[in-house]
């Protein structure tokens, strides 16, 4: 079906659910359930960085995995600026602007830099997966990093995990 056949009802719930998606990918890798954040992608679903492609349910919950095991670290993933095309019943692409904060928290349990660890562009690709909208491809496009920022390193070679 094409973009302008779909009912606008049906095609408004698309966009939230995708809105929706892309909020709870944030709450997870902020509320320490970041490897749950794969089964937010399809089977073959990929999160490519400049440094990082990982491909697959196994690669990403390794990946987000990572963020769980920095237990001393907080982040809030701020997304904005959402617009979501719906291309048909299945399948959509959205971009939005995200902001990154990122700290360890110190003695008290909070952290104090509040300059964002990154900032830039996700470019998502969604498709929907027995009624269930799902990330195929979610591109991080980064358009700002602090001076610190050691971004995104890439994962150690297999045997050095």
């Amino acid at each position: 079906m094409a973009h302008h056949e779909l009912p606008p009802l049906e095609r408004l719930l698309a966009v939230e659910e995708c809105k929706r998606l892309m909020v709870e990918y944030g709450r997870r890798l902020d509320h320490g359930r970041g490897a749950s954040a794969a089964d937010l992608f399809t089977e073959d679903g990929a999160w490519r960085s400049p440094a990082i492609d990982a491909v697959g349910r196994e690669e990403l919950r390794s990946f987000f995995a990572r963020r769980d095991a920095l237990t001393a670290r907080t982040t809030r993933h701020v997304v904005t600026n959402i617009a979501v095309d719906v291309l048909d019943a299945d399948h959509a692409r959205g971009v939005s602007v995200a902001v990154e904060l990122r700290d360890d928290r110190g003695p008290d349990g909070l952290a104090v830099d509040t300059r964002p660890a990154i900032a830039g562009d996700y470019e998502d690709e969604f498709v929907r997966v027995g009624g269930c909208w799902l990330f195929r491809e979610r591109r991080v496009v980064v358009a700002f990093k602090r001076e610190t920022e050691a971004f995104m390193r890439p994962l150690p070679p297999e045997g050095q995990r």
